[in-house]
């Protein structure tokens, strides 16, 4: 991935009792391509209903998988009070279907369903979907919805988010166009020290610079050589876990999480995520701390945004952070 250069194809999955819920995740994918029409990077839904072509010889779920799940790019699944039915390979076609993208590392989003439960709903597939839903919090993290307006604010923020993960080194990408709404930057300012290590604070700025709207919404990563936090042992908050190189640690937060600004209003510049970086520690002749300090020092702090839906990238040397610690 990419696929030469402009369209992911986005798999909704899931069991026959979702029917609306599929077509909100089709319009999310139609919404984000009416916002980045300009971009060089567009989506399309995929639907096993609509997209299937009819062929004979083995298996259903065979077929789809090879017609449609194996070429598709991002998982979008979708439980309400069912798993489905039983392929002979998996619980369901749907399972089947995210068993086999885990398998090929490609990115699976799953959305359980927390509104009432269907009077006429059946209480061994609730069951079996009940005990499914504790097993995949194992495997990773999955996102819950009441309704269906929470399930369209969820899957565009997070599709968004995705997006920018994906398409961060499309060739076809135009630079985007300045925007009218925000501006994401990384602050530097002189920390404390830590023991002999000189530190620097960085921080994940978001500024609003619109005269009429204001911010509630944003997701900010935020990621650092992983050699630059070695002087101190302290957890920090928000880092995340995930299958990313290992010379990095990354971060992130969000506007819905405790303690996050409620509103950016026009002019407000608000620190999102700050973390206190070192390096003297890597020219030390202590072995748990010292580290390629030439290397580091090229390497980049780096911030991928998305505010109200706009996708945003920022960066910054180490080096540059260092020689000009009181920055932005």
């Amino acid at each position: 991935m990419p696929k030469q250069g402009i369209t992911y194809e986005i798999l909704i999955a899931s069991p026959s009792d979702v029917v609306a819920e599929r077509d909100i995740v089709s319009a999310c994918a139609r919404d984000w391509n009416s916002a980045h029409s300009t971009s060089g990077v567009h989506v399309r839904d995929v639907r096993w209903e609509l997209d299937a072509i009819p062929s004979m010889g083995e298996r259903g779920q065979a077929v789809i998988n090879h017609q449609l799940v194996d070429d598709a790019d991002i998982l979008i699944g979708l439980f309400k009070a069912r798993i489905g039915t039983p392929t002979g390979i998996s619980a369901s076609g749907t399972i089947e279907e995210i068993d086999r993208f885990i398998a090929a590392e490609k990115p699976v989003m799953l959305y359980f369903s927390t509104g009432p439960i269907p009077n006429n709903h059946d209480p061994e597939q609730f069951r079996l979907l009940r005990d499914y839903k504790n097993q995949i919090a194992s495997r990773g993290i999955y996102a819950e919805f009441i309704d269906e307006n929470e399930l369209r604010t969820k899957v565009s923020r997070n599709l968004a988010a995705m997006m920018v993960r994906l398409s961060a080194g499309h060739s076809a990408t135009q630079a985007p166009r300045p925007s009218d709404l925000a501006r994401v930057f990384i602050r530097s300012r002189l920390g404390e020290r830590s023991g002999d290590v000189r530190t620097v604070k960085v921080s994940a700025m978001i500024e609003n610079i619109s005269p009429t709207r204001r911010i509630s919404s944003y997701m900010v990563e935020l990621s650092v050589p992983k050699a630059c936090l070695t002087h101190t042992s302290a957890i920090h908050m928000g880092e995340v876990r995930k299958d990313q190189p290992s010379d990095r640690r990354y971060f992130r937060r969000s506007e819905h999480e405790p303690g996050a600004v409620e509103y950016i209003f026009k002019g407000d510049k608000i620190p999102i995520f700050a973390l206190d970086l070192g390096v003297d520690q890597l020219k030390m002749d202590y072995p748990q701390l010292k580290g390629d300090y030439e290397g580091t020092m090229a390497d980049k702090v780096v911030i991928d945004a998305v505010v109200e839906g706009e996708a945003f990238h920022a960066e910054r040397t180490v080096a540059d952070i260092f020689e000009n610690p009181t920055q932005g």
